[in-house]
């Protein structure tokens, strides 16, 4: 027995002395040959696809169209490196401004070519700056051509600027008019016994109803139907002037949809032809062949080129002067946040590199945030204020939303520029704490203890907020929200009794903004560009420099690595590697922003798709 123990026990540990190595040699082969195949494409590999002589260029958005990529962007190389599919593609606003822009004066570039298939829901700001840049195409004479199976509303909004909207004989054009909807959860906290503390100032300030209430308070629904209505009646003015139509044509095609079906017998695609809301019913093949007589045709298709390769293909190179734009995208939150979020720390720093780098004359904020943690707002705030303070003028430009924490981060700019569909404003604030002693109870759990005065349990949230801690939470909020007013008022040069009348959380439209003094100029993030330069003197030639968080060198060599890969090359190491979540628990995701030390926030539930 004790030889065979033996044995078993030399024998298995010669077996992982072997499995290790193996191991090791095979991780160390797989490096070796990543490591190789990366550094001959960087020196010999063709980084950016060629632009044909004759060629139209390809504007494919997928997934969501944003202000920054989100998340770790080593790891979204990493992943199309290997030839994995991203769940949640994403499409930089930026690239497809700059894409289409250039191409105007690029004689390369024959047509332009909106594919929207694989588009998501989108903000309305930021489509109509697209919009306005393919209008801006159009003037050139260049024809545009819009393709898509099917179209919803924000894919359809695009591809009503072009000269010829085409759609395949099985799709419909879906224009369902803008809604806000949220989940409540009062009844099911009292089911399960959790006391939601809420301390809000401004009976507009709607974003703690969903802990409240079972609905929409009367002054949150009329708010959002002022607003939901402003933005509908914004986007069928937009696609009927496009499209040559009455001015209650689209409101029209969405009300009777079902009528329109009927008639059609159900012939979706049918429908859109005869309310003139596309141009011709073709299957693909037709539609590349009506583009290949404009630019010719390769390996069966039409000559292009894709938008992303034309962006990495531009030279951005330069020196002087410049203007740094910082993008503020997502929830507003404490400490170092990734992007796709704001960090009060993160954020703040770039500020100050803004402000610390001598050849960068003037910043622009790119703003689009509902807001979140008052302390990081704050924060940011200030740095804002130090680099106007050292010379250096401050230009904001609004995305799709700007509200709440998001317009906290927004007023003092030199200059604030926002399209008539921003959604802003918001200003109010509020503070929450749950406690679960009633939960506990349920289950048989009880907490009891000692402490050295009547505050010793509190932020225990095992235990019920005494009175006076109730009294405090709300003194605190009161004067959170007198600083907001009190800041706005300095900073947009008006009375606080002004922005009193106007704050009490209500969100606005950037059209009904610029009538009340929140925001100065109607404007994209181009012109507030132009206008940052022309306050630091710049002249016309200047500069657009991105200040970002910077990469580690492995970050730098994952990136390069993926976009160095060729199409051909594309995938070629998958062999190497072998949903649906209820609205309910997205909503609940929204609880990730509330980290703000003292529990005080000014947030909004006000994106509309």
């Amino acid at each position: 027995m004790k030889e065979k123990n033996f044995f078993i026990v030399v024998f298995g540990g010669i077996w992982k002395v072997w499995d290790a190595l193996c191991r090791t040699i095979i991780n160390i082969v797989i490096t070796v040959a990543v490591l190789l195949f990366g550094i001959g494409l960087m020196v010999g590999g063709n980084r950016h696809a060629a632009v044909p002589s004759t060629a139209a260029l390809v504007v494919d958005i997928q997934g969501a169209l944003v202000e920054q990529f989100s998340g770790d962007p080593a790891q979204r190389a990493f992943d199309r490196l290997f030839g994995q599919r991203d769940e949640k593609p994403q499409t930089r606003l930026r690239d497809v401004l700059t894409a289409i822009e250039t191409a105007r004066s690029d004689d390369r570039i024959k047509a332009l070519v909106i594919e929207t298939d694989g588009m998501d829901a989108a903000g309305l700001e930021s489509l109509q700056e697209i919009a306005h840049a393919i209008r801006d195409f159009k003037k050139t004479g260049k024809p545009v051509f819009a393709l898509g199976s099917s179209y919803d509303q924000s894919q359809y909004y695009l591809a009503s600027t072009a000269d010829t909207v085409f759609i395949h004989p099985m799709g419909e054009v879906f224009l369902r008019g803008f809604g806000l909807y949220q989940p409540y959860f009062k009844d099911a906290l009292d089911k399960f016994g959790v006391e939601w503390n809420v301390f809000r100032v401004g009976k507009y300030k709607s974003a703690v109803e969903p802990f409240m209430l079972n609905g929409m308070s009367p002054e949150a629904r009329d708010d959002y139907t002022s607003l939901v209505d402003q933005l509908w009646k914004d986007y069928q003015d937009d696609v009927a002037a496009a499209r040559k139509l009455p001015g209650d044509a689209i409101k029209q095609y969405s009300d009777d949809m079902d009528q329109g079906l009927t008639a059609t017998q159900g012939d979706g695609a049918r429908l859109a032809l005869n309310a003139h809301l596309v141009d011709k019913i073709a299957d693909f093949d037709q539609i590349e062949e009506a583009v290949e007589k404009v630019v010719g045709s390769t390996n069966h298709s039409f000559r292009s080129v894709d938008f992303r390769d034309y962006v990495a293909g531009l030279d951005t190179g330069g020196f002087g002067s410049r203007v740094g734009v910082i993008v503020a995208e997502g929830d507003i939150q404490n400490g170092d946040q990734p992007p796709g979020a704001i960090g009060g720390d993160s954020m703040s720093e770039l500020i100050r590199e803004a402000r610390y780098d001598d050849s960068i004359k003037a910043v622009v904020l790119r703003v689009d945030s509902p807001g979140g943690s008052s302390f990081a707002s704050d924060l940011i705030l200030r740095e804002i204020e130090l680099t106007q303070k050292a010379g250096k003028p401050v230009v904001i430009s609004m995305g799709n939303v700007a509200a709440s924490g998001g317009y906290w981060i927004s007023m003092s700019g030199d200059t604030i520029y926002a399209s008539a569909s921003t959604i802003t404003g918001s200003i109010g604030a509020f503070g929450m704490l749950p406690t679960f002693q009633d939960t506990l109870t349920k289950v048989g759990v009880h907490t009891d203890g000692v402490g050295t005065g009547p505050y010793s349990d509190a932020y225990d949230v095992t235990r019920a907020m005494s009175p006076e801690m109730k009294q405090m939470f709300q003194l605190s909020v009161d004067n959170l929200y007198a600083s907001f007013v009190d800041k706005v008022a300095m900073h947009r040069h008006m009375k606080s009794s002004a922005v009193e009348a106007i704050a009490q959380g209500e969100v606005w439209t950037g059209a009904d903004a610029k009538r009340i003094g929140l925001v100065d100029k109607f404007g994209g993030l181009e012109d507030a560009e132009a206008a940052a330069a022309k306050m630091a003197d710049l002249g016309p030639h200047y500069q657009v420099t991105y200040l970002e968080k910077p990469l580690s060198f492995s970050q730098r060599f994952f990136m390069d690595l993926a976009e160095n890969s060729s199409q051909s090359h594309e995938g070629w190491l998958t062999h190497l590697t072998t949903p649906w979540m209820s609205r309910v628990v997205e909503a609940t995701k929204v609880l990730d922003v509330f980290s703000d030390p003292k529990g005080l926030y000014s947030f909004c539930f006000c994106e509309v798709r």
